[in-house]
């Protein structure tokens, strides 16, 4: 070893360590020595990352992970963010025999729980700890003694709770049949409503930050989960994707506590909650600062009813900061419309501290309102044009309009006077300074309308601008939060083109 690198202080070297990557390298310092191996240690499990590498599914190395975990606390407590991509393991794959597997190649094997002496006396225990009856206790046993223990569910609740410092959660979760789910869901909803053990030994109390993913690529993920991270005390920043009802019920129970996490972002991306849960989950957040809804996935078959949509988060209508109502490239009331949606449009008039709204004009005007124009001259024109009178906050600053193609193309124009009428009556948004259209922008008619627009926002004092969204260049994956600055593991689904001002153009050099 060199002099001169063992002569370096523990705070250097400490901080040369949290630039080493990959982790392999991290394993290949921890072996040089004994002063390595503790500099090198808090690093390696610093930031967990397991990825789905089995043919089953699941992390093949997921029960030796998870013992060693259970086995050493002192490692356990390194842990400060975790994340998980791909399939859960599909216990389908077990054979008669529970302790046998199916016939893989042994480097795609699941690996056994690790054959140590206290094995068996270490899973009993933990599961002594978080049973609440004989019973239940037996359900974990049944599930986590056996040899190769297949049901991830089950395993991922022990797992997280060995982690006392964990502080960022990014799970892609499956849909399970209704038995298997009931582990992690069971588990996350004592630790919120402090049952034992967890009234005396509480947990995830620096868990500020969760993603959860749905891992299906047609058709949503069950919620139950994520509603249960809704309530978790100190968590302050909740994302969730493709999550939503596949069919027309609901999927959670009311619950008459009030809320009980201090949330400050809160974001669902293509994602359909159905609309008797949608209080449960709005309800949980205690006073919120930014809401972030954007509907999507057509296979999720639960009708959309934008009253209750508005209904449910309107309880937060004196901390909202920052709200986004919005859907993806599938307008959500063409294919497959249900007659149990309500396509009416909503006021965000009594959101008093609202200064930020992104919206999709159909959520502004309603789908008839967007898809039925006005005969000239007539009382419905007059509605539209006035629509935005009586929708908007007084205390709106931003106005942030997407799918900007339902306001700037040849069916839509008379949507773009609405807001033409709104930038003329200033006294329908007092505060407004900001507007901007997201679309397509693909034809002339639509940009010349769009710069019409822009051009009388000027002349009121208000920074206009459009934003082409691009559909076939220079994809990637969208970030999280209000200004999708925020960034977690990639997930399937989520890129976007690149966004590019075409309005107002921007100046050359040489006219600045």
């Amino acid at each position: 070893m060199s002099p001169s690198l063992n002569s370096l202080s523990v705070e250097l070297l400490d901080n040369i360590f949290s630039f080493v990557h990959p982790p392999s390298a991290l394993c290949k310092l921890a072996l040089v020595s004994w002063k390595f191996n503790s500099l090198a240690t808090p690093h390696l499990y610093r930031h967990i990352f397991l990825d789905s590498d089995g043919p089953g599914g699941g992390f093949t190395r997921m029960l030796p992970f998870t013992f060693l975990m259970l086995r050493k606390p002192s490692i356990a407590s390194l842990v400060r963010s975790f994340t998980f991509r791909g399939q859960f393991h599909n216990d389908d794959c077990i054979m008669i025999d529970p302790d046998s597997q199916c016939d893989y190649d042994d480097d795609e094997m699941r690996l056994p729980w690790p054959d140590h002496p206290e094995r068996n006396g270490i899973l009993r225990r933990v599961i002594e700890e978080i049973s609440q009856s004989e019973e239940e206790e037996l359900e974990w046993q049944q599930e986590l003694l056996p040899r190769y223990a297949p049901n991830d569910a089950a395993i991922f609740p022990l797992l997280f709770i060995s982690f006392p410092n964990l502080r960022r959660l990014d799970m892609e979760i499956c849909s399970f049949r209704e038995e298997k789910e009931v582990f992690l869901e069971r588990t996350f909803n004592r630790i919120v409503f402090s049952e034992p053990p967890f009234d005396v030994k509480p947990v995830f109390t620096q868990l500020t930050d969760i993603m959860i993913i749905g891992n299906h690529d047609k058709y949503p993920t069950a919620y139950a989960f994520f509603a249960a991270c809704c309530r978790l005390p100190a968590v302050k920043r909740l994302y969730g994707h493709r999550l939503g009802a596949e069919h027309d019920w609901s999927q959670l129970s009311p619950i008459e506590t009030g809320a009980t996490c201090g949330i400050d972002t809160f974001e669902l991306r293509d994602s359909k909650l159905h609309h008797i849960d949608l209080p449960v989950v709005f309800g949980a957040l205690r006073s919120p600062h930014t809401i972030i809804y954007h509907t999507g996935n057509p296979w999720a078959w639960n009708p959309i009813r934008t009253p209750e949509i508005l209904s449910a988060i309107a309880i937060h209508a004196t901390s909202l900061r920052r709200l986004a109502i919005d859907h993806g490239e599938d307008y959500p009331f063409e294919d497959g419309y249900s007659p149990d949606d309500n396509r009416d449009p909503i006021s965000f008039v009594d959101f008093i501290a609202l200064t930020h709204l992104r919206v999709a004009p159909v959520f502004l005007f309603g789908h008839e309102g967007l898809h039925d124009a006005p005969e000239l001259g007539s009382a419905d024109e007059t509605a539209v044009l006035y629509r935005l009178r009586g929708a908007l906050p007084q205390a709106l600053e931003s106005l942030y309009i997407t799918n900007a193609d339902f306001v700037f193309s040849d069916e839509f124009a008379h949507i773009a006077q609405a807001f033409d009428a709104l930038l003329r009556n200033k006294e329908w948004a007092l505060h407004l300074r900001e507007l901007v259209f997201e679309g397509g922008f693909e034809d002339e008619n639509s940009k010349q309308r769009a710069a019409r627009v822009i051009r009388v926002a000027e002349e009121m004092g208000v920074d206009a601008r459009a934003i082409a969204l691009s559909q076939y260049t220079n994809f990637r994956q969208r970030g999280w939060g209000w200004d999708e600055e925020v960034s977690f593991g990639e997930c399937k689904h989520n890129d976007i083109g690149e966004r590019v001002q075409v309005l107002p153009l921007p100046k050359l050099s040489w006219q600045n």
